[in-house]
C-alpha cells in the first residue's frame, strides 16, 4: 500500500515539475492569437510612410543578404530567438520596424515578437498597401458540382 502511494506521489511530483517548467518558459506565447491577427493590418509601415514617421525607430533586417538600410540592425530570422538577439531587441528605443525582402518572413517575425510581448513592433513593407488582394478571384472550373 505504501509503495502505491509513493508511486502516485512521484508521478504527481513529476507532473508539477513539468507544469512549472512549461509555465516559466521564456519563449512561451503569452498574448491572445486572435488579437494579434486583428492588429496585423495596423502594424504595417510602407516605405512611403517611413519618410513621414516622426517617432524614433530602428529597422531590423531579417535577411542574410546585404543590409539595405544605413544604421539598421541585422538579425537573421533563424537567430531571432537567440538570447543575445532578444536582449538586443529589448534594448532598442522607439519603434522596431522588421524588414525582409520577403514580407512573409517579416510577418512571421512580427507574430513571434508580438507573442513574446515585445511592444512597438511593426512590419516595414516595400508595397504601398500590402494587404490589398492583387488578383481577380476566379473560381475553379475544373470541378463541376452536379
Amino acid at each position: 500500500m505504501k509503495k502505491n502511494i509513493i508511486w502516485i506521489l512521484g508521478v504527481l511530483l513529476i507532473l508539477v515539475v513539468l507544469v512549472l517548467v512549461r509555465t516559466f518558459n521564456a519563449n512561451l506565447f503569452k498574448r491572445n492569437v486572435s488579437e494579434a491577427i486583428s492588429t496585423t493590418t495596423e502594424m504595417t509601415v510602407s516605405m512611403q510612410e517611413l519618410s513621414e514617421l516622426k517617432d524614433s525607430y530602428t529597422i531590423v533586417e531579417l535577411g542574410a543578404e546585404n543590409q539595405r538600410f544605413q544604421n539598421s540592425v541585422a538579425i537573421p530570422f533563424d537567430k531571432l530567438l537567440d538570447k543575445g538577439n532578444k536582449e538586443k531587441l529589448a534594448s532598442l528605443d522607439g519603434k522596431i520596424l522588421l524588414y525582409s525582402s520577403n514580407i512573409a518572413t517579416s510577418s512571421k517575425a512580427w507574430v513571434i515578437l508580438n507573442q513574446l510581448e515585445f511592444d512597438g513592433v511593426y512590419i516595414l513593407s516595400d508595397e504601398e498597401n500590402p494587404e490589398v488582394l492583387k488578383y481577380k478571384f476566379q473560381p475553379d472550373t475544373t470541378i463541376r458540382l452536379e
